[in-house]
């Protein structure tokens, strides 16, 4: 699935790219340490020379092409986006090694595993102009995932939620409404997302389970639940835009992207965040440890830091950003639109997503069983 705003995780596009990637050489020196809390105006050296690349893996669509144009035009460093349908897909390009990649956009929960693997730096906070993370929404910053923001600065953020059409006729407002609907009067039309993150977790939260669980005897709760409901889906798929604009599904996991733009398209289309909580995650700017073009990522970064740019990042791809300041530079059918920024109330009862259940492989083993079985 490819949309221009959403999520999904593997498609053969993103794997074609990591083989060609994998094929780049780079070498690189060592960072600088991490310091630095208040904005100054100016990130590189005047002197110094940042070449004329920068590579920048990331996933799909989740860049404003003319703020690239107007970095190259300050700068003249040329960018080149590399395309990734999963965090792990770029874990496993870094642990290649020789990435090639200089600035690399992980969801939160990989972050503690390549820090304490170096595959990513200690950011050189004096290179970006001293960026002031004071004031960016706490649930992004100075998290357990990276204590003080050493190795990664919050790009944007979302949420896990339920899409539904006018079809289901009572609203669908709990992710166990979601599931138990999805075999009774909702059987045949409920899609979940293939991602073991966001579907494990939010049938946790069905259960009465924490989103982020391990638990050997809960995940084998989930697995049967999960397994049970199998044949009465339409689809399991990150691909959710499809099924749900054409009818043949009429309730959907979803990403925040999907709700944006299904919701925009269809006014009579609901996203919910769900009454009894879900998932919450974050992608986060971080700089390769082997980045071959150091320089030109921490010129990047401080451009796109810039709160205006940020702005214009975020009106292209529809995710919310961490930095409040960004909001004044929005268009304000962005910077309202409650899919894109849901109320306090809602955000209170999602849960950022950890490391551990990214790196579980309890939890990856049971979502492959769940997938094969009949």
């Amino acid at each position: 699935m490819r949309q221009r705003t959403t999520r999904a995780r593997w498609n053969i596009w993103s794997a074609l790219l990591l083989v060609v990637a994998l094929a780049v050489a780079a070498c690189a020196p060592q960072s600088a340490d991490t310091t630095g809390s208040t904005n100054t105006t100016a990130a590189v050296d005047a002197g110094t020379n940042l070449g004329d690349t920068l590579n920048i893996a990331t996933w799909p669509n989740y860049h404003d092409p003319e703020t690239i144009k107007r970095f190259t035009a300050e700068t003249g460093v040329n960018v080149n986006i590399s395309v990734f349908g999963s965090t792990e897909e770029m874990e496993a390009l870094l642990r290649a090694g020789n990435s090639g990649m200089d600035i690399v956009v992980p969801t939160h929960y990989a972050v503690p595993g390549w820090i304490a693997d170096g595959l990513i730096e200690p950011l050189d906070y004096a290179k970006m102009g001293n960026p002031d993370l004071s004031g960016w929404n706490p649930l992004f910053i100075d998290q357990p995932f990276d204590p003080g923001n050493r190795y990664s600065i919050p790009k944007n953020w979302g949420t896990t939620g339920i899409i539904y059409s006018p079809a289901v006729g009572d609203p669908v407002t709990s992710w166990s409404e979601f599931f138990d609907r999805a075999k009774t009067d909702l059987d045949g039309r409920a899609v979940i997302v293939d991602h073991q993150i966001s579907t494990i977790g939010s049938a946790a939260v069905a259960m009465g389970y924490d989103l982020n669980t391990t638990d050997p005897d809960e995940l084998a709760k989930i697995e049967a639940m999960l397994v049970e409901l199998k044949p009465h889906l339409w689809a399991i798929t990150s691909d959710v835009q499809p099924a749900i604009r054409n009818g043949d599904s009429w309730v959907s996991m979803a990403w925040t992207g999907d709700g944006v733009q299904v919701v925009r398209d269809n006014p009579d289309f609901v996203y919910v965040i769900p009454d009894d909580g879900g998932e919450l995650w974050v992608d986060n700017w971080t700089v390769a440890a082997d980045a071959p073009h150091r320089d030109a990522a921490y010129a990047f970064l401080e451009f796109i830091l810039r709160p205006e740019n940020s702005a214009a990042d975020t009106a292209f791809i529809l995710f919310p950003h961490a930095n409040p300041a960004v909001l004044p530079f929005l268009p304000a059918d962005v910077a309202n639109n409650p899919v894109i920024y849901p109320d306090q109330e809602a955000i209170s009862r999602m849960t950022l997503s950890s490391a551990e259940a990214y790196n579980s492989e309890a939890r990856a083993e049971m979502w492959a069983r769940v997938k094969s079985s009949s």
